[in-house]
């Protein structure tokens, strides 16, 4: 029984898989989450039926069915429910209960990659489309997310696990007052390939400035970054409670936008969400909603026209 690991925290690659010799439990894979709910495990699946409509009702069926493992649990919670799901002979339309919405951001993210994963390999089925009570699913800004392909969840499979890339990029600090941030260049240097951009940039937020900068550090060195993730177009940001707990001596909008600048220089993306432990629905500091989508200001950095 192959197990492979996908994770959102890093979405590192684990390298092509050798044709099998058992091409027939190779050739279909079913998606489940790692006991820790940070990463999907894939592990092989025989359908009863090679007939699309049957395979579609199989797959439905088991993501509620119990699993029997040490290694994984099922994608959906006990308490999400799949109301009704319909092939409309091009993709799958998965109707679920209100229950949906319950699950932490992190764990849904992996739950849709998951479910689009598992229902897109089956032949026929070009996409999937979620619904919650009817309803189109939407994002944090009310935003349908639409019908989803295989192309969505795209994880970063480097062929050459040894192999290292330079990245040249802009980091965000604190000046040496405090109250704004300061762009420090070529502050990428190499990175493996199966680490994404996005957590590598974080990783060197968290780390500091560079010793010869006067820039100030916006994060605490000990913040533990649980998954970082680029989804249609949105960077997700899950870092542990210390993130909120430091007492970093700079404005309370600078660890938030060092984070978002950064990401948004470098990062084909429209915006940034930011969780803690999962949670959007916390106040970072006096004032400052993480319940939201960021995106980069520029009129925090010092010297902004030039920006």
């Amino acid at each position: 029984m192959g197990i492979l690991l996908l994770a959102v925290c890093a979405l590192a690659g684990c390298g092509k898989q050798e044709e099998q010799d058992n091409t027939e439990k190779a050739e279909y894979r079913m998606y489940y989450l790692s006991p820790t709910e940070e990463a999907l495990v894939e592990d092989d699946y025989v359908p009863e039926e090679r007939v699309t409509a049957s395979m579609v009702s199989e797959m439905a069926k088991k993501l509620t069915e119990p699993v029997d493992s040490d290694d994984y649990v099922k994608l959906l919670p006990d308490d999400v429910k799949i109301l009704e799901y319909e092939f409309d002979g091009r993709g799958v339309v998965l109707n679920f209960n209100d229950a949906y919405a319950k699950m932490k951001n992190t764990r849904e993210i992996l739950v849709r990659a998951g479910i689009v994963k598992s229902f897109t390999q089956i032949p026929g089925v070009i996409n999937v489309t979620f619904l919650m009570g009817g309803e189109p699913l939407t994002d944090t800004n009310g935003n349908p997310y639409g019908t989803m392909d295989k192309e969505t969840f795209v994880e970063n499979e480097g062929e050459n696990p040894n192999s290292y890339v330079y990245a040249d990029v802009n980091l965000y600090f604190a000046n040496e007052t405090g109250d704004k941030l300061v762009k420090v260049t070529n502050g990428g240097g190499y990175y493996s390939i199966n680490v994404p951009l996005e957590k590598k940039i974080v990783e060197l937020l968290i780390k500091g400035p560079p010793g010869d900068s006067d820039a100030k550090p916006t994060i605490a060195k000990d913040t533990k970054i649980l998954g970082v993730s680029i989804v249609e177009g949105v960077c997700y940001v899950n870092l542990d409670k210390t993130f909120m707990n430091q007492s970093m001596n700079v404005q309370q909008e600078l660890p938030v936008y060092s984070i978002v600048n950064s990401l948004m220089d470098a990062c084909k993306i429209h915006g940034v969400q930011i969780s803690v432990e999962g949670e959007t629905k916390v106040t970072f500091r006096e004032s400052m909603s993480l319940d939201k989508l960021y995106k980069a200001d520029y009129s925090l950095v010092e010297d902004a026209s030039d920006e």
